[in-house]
């Protein structure tokens, strides 16, 4: 077990080291978040989930969700705790590792235990955030891990990289979709997901563009009375809007589901 930890810490170092040089251009994008919200709310999030997913993967997602989660998708998982992550990496077999990092830019990462010493795929998590973040970061490492069971999208040998500021480049990149999905299906389960993103009267249920103030306030009401987060003034500014373009990529992508797979 020591010999273990001494990998994984080496590994963890060997990986952060690096990460500021892969990730220069979310770094840079990262002191601009007002211009990534403002473009995630322009993006035709259906017209991304048709071009780049399909009902089998998401059937298949969570189906494997499902082994992990029993209620996935179905109700609420809850705030996340020490627990929660303990025992989703046991039931993956996974080696997990969560410590504190200087540039809140990065969540986490995942990597393959292919070309490693590690007897198990790692997943990293930036503990610097917010409990919820480290949530979110946790499950959508979790996605990268699916995506190699099911094999679409598996990037053999490949570290994965959770970059804020990256979330307008996810809707190209099929990995990085489909690890964003299990954020979104754990985050708005279908039950919770079908009242938020009601369809008005002779009006698309899933919206392509801009975010009226009730949804909003919807939204952010879920996550409030399900995760116990809301945005706060112990929370400098700069965090406030890196969350939000969060909340607005993963609740933009539940609609999108919704609204194509109804899932």
């Amino acid at each position: 077990m020591e010999k273990s930890s001494i990998a994984i810490d080496r590994l963890v170092r060997a990986v952060l080291a690096k990460s500021g040089v892969i990730g220069a251009r979310e770094l840079a994008a990262w002191k601009r978040p007002k211009d990534d919200i403002r473009r995630l709310c322009q993006r035709d999030y259906p017209a991304s989930v048709r071009r780049h997913l399909d009902s089998g993967q998401i059937k298949e997602l969570v189906r494997r969700a499902r082994d992990v989660w029993p209620h996935f998708n179905r109700k609420v998982l809850g705030p996340p705790s020490p627990g929660f992550f303990s025992r989703a990496a046991d039931a993956l077999q996974l080696h997990f590792k969560a410590a504190r990092y200087s540039s809140l830019a990065l969540y986490g990462f995942y990597v393959d235990r292919a070309n490693t010493q590690l007897s198990k795929p790692l997943i990293f998590i930036n503990s610097s955030h917010h409990a919820l973040a480290i949530g979110t970061a946790f499950c959508h490492e979790v996605g990268h891990h699916f995506a190699t069971e099911v094999g679409k999208h598996h990037k053999p040998n490949g570290i994965s990289f959770y970059f804020d500021a990256a979330y307008n480049a996810h809707l190209r990149d099929e990995g990085e979709l489909f690890a964003d999905m299990v954020v979104s299906l754990a985050g708005y389960p279908k039950p919770a997901a079908e009242v938020i993103f009601a369809k008005p009267q002779g009006k698309k249920r899933a919206f392509k563009r801009g975010l009226d103030y009730s949804l909003i306030e919807r939204i952010r009401q879920h996550i409030a009375s399900s995760y116990g987060f809301d945005f706060s003034a112990s929370l400098s500014p700069r965090q406030n809007l890196q969350y939000l373009a969060g909340m607005l990529h993963y609740a933009k992508l539940r609609a999108a589901l919704l609204e194509q797979f109804d899932v």
